[in-house]
């Protein structure tokens, strides 16, 4: 359904934008939610209710269409319980390999903010961006506020910095 003045809203290129953006998420999010039907599917039609109840919980966080994928493709060619568990094992395995991974890269990033603005700024503003940073777990959003603090000289540019890059903070 299309409301009224929606075609003058996607001729703005903000908002066209902002439209378009949200429509591909939701196309994203649709093809994951269906990879995963399509896992359980496969999974409640061939094991028990407890290998199900295990490969919901274990692809229920994977947002990455192409990990879904390859995991749906090596279901297809396991015939025993064992193996399902043997194959949530490995992903599991690679999930928390991923998740430390991130997390590092998270942690170094915010040491970077916290050491430029240590050697430029005063004590306050250290302490404001690192109570702004240390609840962020978004990688790219960190980069962002690094490249920009970059650039930045004058301190009392550092609020309003943070009020853009984090405005949820």
């Amino acid at each position: 359904m299309q409301y009224q003045g929606y075609a003058l809203f996607r001729e703005d290129p903000v908002i066209g934008g902002m439209i378009l953006e949200g429509e591909l998420k939701g196309e994203i999010k649709g093809k994951i939610e269906g990879l995963q039907e399509a896992i359980l599917g496969i999974v409640g039609a061939r094991f028990s209710a407890q290998v199900v109840a295990q490969v919901q919980q274990t692809i229920a966080p994977i947002q990455d269409m192409e990990q879904l994928r390859t995991f749906l493709r090596q279901l297809a060619l396991i015939s025993e319980e064992q193996e399902v568990y043997a194959l949530l094992t490995s992903y599991l395995s690679l999930q928390d390999k991923m998740k430390s991974r991130m997390e590092g890269e998270i942690e170094g990033v915010q040491e970077s903010i916290l050491d430029i603005v240590s050697d430029r700024f005063s004590s306050q503003i250290v302490d404001q961006v690192q109570q702004s940073i240390a609840p962020v777990q978004d990688v790219q959003q960190l980069r962002k506020f690094l490249r920009q603090l970059a650039r930045t000289s004058d301190e009392e540019e550092i609020p309003t910095l943070l009020t853009q890059c984090f405005p949820s903070s």
